[in-house]
């Protein structure tokens, strides 16, 4: 393949991929997901603007981390299960894809466009509310060398997040199609509910939460 070919097969797929990501945000799974993390936003907005005392940065920080938690395994849940219903449908049934048949497009090119629009779905979907409760933060007294540091892990975490969501939803998608929710929601839970009796089992909840706190802790040490 010739480096203009190369190009232009870049170009076709991120235009699919950009035609994916905007039918998915049609979907109810994903409107509640946004509903949702508006709710997070406000509700941290609030708790921010009302911290007072001499350790009010201490208190910010913390109330960034408890938003990210609740983003990421509320609308990061809503999100994917909507995701895998969605995958678990036949390309010929879905509007988008069957029009991309049309187009010429591989069902390989499908698969990969509609679990990437997935990730970076949920990735915005919990970046956006933490990168803006950051900048509340800073409003309310945070230092913005705190902010430039934070924003990064942020952002780290929110795609490594989203594309873990979206590729157990393909994998739940492909397993079970006709059950994909179910078996997705088997597949983080189960293996939570089994550390809580063998804690050396890991988790996908578990693992997040040790990398969440890793990236703010690496953050707020670098402010």
């Amino acid at each position: 393949m010739t480096a203009s070919g190369f190009w232009l097969r870049l170009q076709r797929e991120r235009g699919l991929l950009a035609l994916f990501d905007l039918g998915r945000r049609k979907s109810f799974g994903l409107r509640a997901a946004k509903l949702y993390a508006f709710g997070v936003f406000a509700g941290y907005t609030i708790a921010i603007s009302l911290a007072r005392g001499s350790d009010r940065g201490t208190v910010i920080h913390a109330f960034i981390h408890a938003a990210l938690v609740s983003l990421s395994w509320a609308v990061g849940t809503l999100a994917a299960l909507g995701t895998a219903q969605a995958l678990a449908e036949r390309p010929e049934r879905d509007a988008l894809s069957a029009l991309s048949l049309q187009r010429g497009f591989p069902k390989s090119a499908l698969l990969r466009a509609r679990t990437g629009a997935a990730a970076i779905l949920v990735a915005r979907l919990l970046s956006v509310p933490a990168l803006l409760l950051v900048l509340v933060g800073v409003a309310r007294g945070s230092t913005l060398r705190w902010a430039v540091s934070v924003a990064p892990a942020v952002i780290v975490y929110a795609g490594v997040l989203g594309l873990a969501l979206a590729l157990l939803a393909h994998f739940a998608a492909e397993l079970s199609p006709r059950h994909p929710r179910a078996l997705l929601c088997l597949l983080v839970l189960g293996p939570l509910l089994i550390s809580l009796a063998y804690p050396a089992v890991p988790s996908l909840p578990g693992l997040f939460s040790g990398l969440l706190s890793r990236l703010l802790a690496a953050g707020a040490r670098l402010s």
